[in-house]
């Protein structure tokens, strides 16, 4: 594994996040490093969610890390409020979180340098994976 490895972080309304990331946990066989999941719950301030996420990116710019952050719906208060928090920093969030696109992006980070690249091939890899798929046509 690399050294400084993309860090991902979900951020969705509710226990979505959480599911997620033992969903990955539980295909790939072990926790992954540097995946975190901060849930935006019931009764949250969406201020005070906002200034978290702000912190964690504060964090990883000191460092000189990569990072993404993961929401569940584009405009919604996740988006929102990452929106808010990283105004003011060079990196991007991704709309739309699913299982195929957090697995593509844990698997794919430690073989990749270009991280903006990464994430437009796994963005538009993970929109080929949606199908609607029928039935009686695939089995016939």
């Amino acid at each position: 594994g690399r050294e400084n490895l993309l860090k991902i972080i979900i951020c969705t309304h509710s226990n979505l996040a959480m599911g997620l990331k033992d969903s990955v946990t539980m295909i790939l066989g072990n926790e992954p490093k540097d995946l975190y999941v901060m849930p935006f719950l019931e009764g949250d301030d969406m201020m005070e969610y906002s200034n978290k996420l702000k912190k964690i990116a504060e964090e990883y710019e000191e460092k000189g890390e990569k990072y993404v952050f993961l929401v569940d719906l584009y405009g919604a208060t996740p988006f929102n409020a990452s929106a808010a928090a990283l105004a003011n920093f060079d990196t991007k969030v991704i709309a739309g979180v699913n299982l195929g696109l957090l697995l593509e992006l844990v698997v794919a980070r430690d073989f990749s340098e270009d991280y903006d690249l990464l994430l437009k091939e796994r963005n538009k890899k993970s929109k080929d994976n949606m199908k609607i798929v029928g039935m009686r046509e695939m089995f016939e």
